[in-house]
């Protein structure tokens, strides 16, 4: 039996990929020990990013504007519960990639999605009221969800 002349290349492109994997799984990215994994807020505007891992936050202001969340390969669990909106309505910007983002919002807040396709879904498990409020604050959520998933609670 002989060789082919692809076998070696083969073999070299299987370690590479392997001794990456390990790379990664030694380092801070995947441990959420101050990797990518972060949240920062500025001005009531929050921005969280879960890169290979996952994050959680918890907004506490009176001036709540929106924001960006991204998960990528990861997932991203923000609480709202402790917040309050700043004007009438707010946006928060999701992007998920291959990953999970869990937003928990204030039982008097009205949620409005507004996500894009891509093979993802969204799930909502709020506990259900009779009536909502006509002057309640409303929570825009928009972005693509690309083999991703956002999941809105309370």
């Amino acid at each position: 039996m002989t060789r082919g002349p692809y076998v070696g290349r083969g073999l070299f492109g299987i370690v590479a990929i392997v001794a990456l994997g390990v790379a990664l799984a030694e380092t801070d990215v995947t441990r959420g020990a101050g990797g990518v994994e972060s949240a920062t807020m500025h001005a009531g505007r929050l921005e969280a990013i879960a890169f290979m891992g996952s994050y959680e936050h918890r907004v506490v202001t009176d001036a709540f504007r929106g924001g960006e969340v991204t998960a990528f390969m990861g997932r991203v669990e923000i609480d709202l519960r402790d917040a309050e909106m700043e004007g009438e309505t707010a946006v928060l910007e999701i992007r998920t990639v291959m990953g999970r983002a869990e937003v928990r919002v204030p039982d008097h807040w009205t949620v409005a999605p507004d996500l894009g396709p891509g093979l993802g879904g969204s799930s909502s498990i709020r506990a259900s009221r009779p009536e909502a409020d006509p002057g309640a604050p409303v929570l825009i959520l928009r972005g693509p969800m690309v083999f991703g998933s956002v999941e809105v609670g309370n």
